[in-house]
């Protein structure tokens, strides 16, 4: 059955991020090409500076290098923002550099052991149901190639190929995906994706710096001056962030389209793009107002009651 065919592993030329180890983990998002996954001039290098950043940063708490009573989010140009045209017409968007001692910061919290196993254990979570399938993991490539193109390599082998062979089993395909995605995700809804909304809400919970979830949230705002509307785009860390927040719409998507008695499907997912497969093109569109629904609860400030 189609349903049960998972993209495929990562072969021996590249492994998932989820089959690191916390240390690995870490390494991987210090690398310059991690901290910025859009093309630069190839003289404008970043890994020495991260690697001299994260020695800094070793066993410290970030707050202690600011002057009492100050936060990095009371500071409005913390960040570099370039503006991208990816069609060459009006398909203008922001991407960024992060500042390197918020951004460092961030990448040892989530690969301090505990923090990283929790993740990935949440990410099995989000990966249960078979017919809803994630294609965009971010990949380490393990020979002379980048790890951007093993990314596209598998995004071509996970999410082309595969449509092309469920265009062999399913009759209609709808197609649908998020308008600005990533400026639209509400930073709470990472710590609803970690640990769930009724956890993340209770009183006790909000302002507990042992939930990774609260850890990632609050640096994103240190980055974005308080504000809780949007991650940065422009890193493979954020692609990941970003992962978070879809991967547990996922889960609610799911049990949607059970309530609604569909079980004849199977959606392809990589980062906001949904390619859904029906024999029923009447399904076929309910799953997408499904999909909306969920998203406009998840990845934007008002979630469905």
């Amino acid at each position: 059955m189609s349903a049960k065919k998972a993209p495929k592993e990562p072969d021996d030329k590249a492994i998932s991020l989820l089959k690191l180890s916390h240390s690995e983990a870490r390494t991987f998002f210090l690398k310059g090409e991690s901290y910025c996954s859009f093309d630069l001039p190839p003289y404008i290098g970043f890994g020495a500076l991260l690697e001299k950043v994260s020695k800094l940063l070793v066993g410290k708490d970030l707050k202690s290098f600011c002057k009492a009573d100050t936060s990095p989010r009371d500071f409005d140009d913390l960040s570099y923002t370039l503006f991208h045209n990816k069609d060459g017409k009006f398909a203008w968007r922001p991407l960024q550099l992060s500042h390197p001692a918020l951004y460092v910061s961030l990448v040892h919290a989530i690969t301090e052991q505990s923090a990283w196993k929790a993740i990935c254990e949440r990410f099995k979570e989000f990966a249960k149901n078979k017919r809803i399938v994630c294609a965009s993991i971010p990949i380490r490539s393990a020979t002379s190639q980048s790890d951007k193109a093993e990314q596209i390599l598998h995004w071509w082998e996970d999410l082309e190929q595969r449509s092309i062979e469920l265009s062999l089993e399913y009759e209609h395909l709808a197609h649908t995906d998020i308008t600005d995605c990533y400026s639209s995700i509400y930073t709470h809804s990472i710590v609803w994706a970690l640990h769930t909304r009724e956890e993340a809400k209770k009183k006790a919970n909000r302002t507990n710096p042992a939930l990774i979830g609260n850890v990632i949230d609050w640096h994103i705002q240190d980055m974005s001056y308080g504000q809780t509307n949007g991650i940065p785009q422009g890193s493979v860390l954020m692609d990941f962030i970003a992962e978070i927040v879809l991967g547990y719409a996922d889960t609610l998507i799911a049990d949607e389209i059970k309530a609604a008695k569909i079980s004849d499907y199977q959606i392809l997912r990589y980062r906001d793009d949904y390619r859904i497969f029906v024999n029923n093109p009447a399904e076929g569109s309910e799953i997408v107002k499904i999909i909306s629904k969920v998203l406009d609860g998840v990845v934007t400030r008002f979630p469905p009651t």
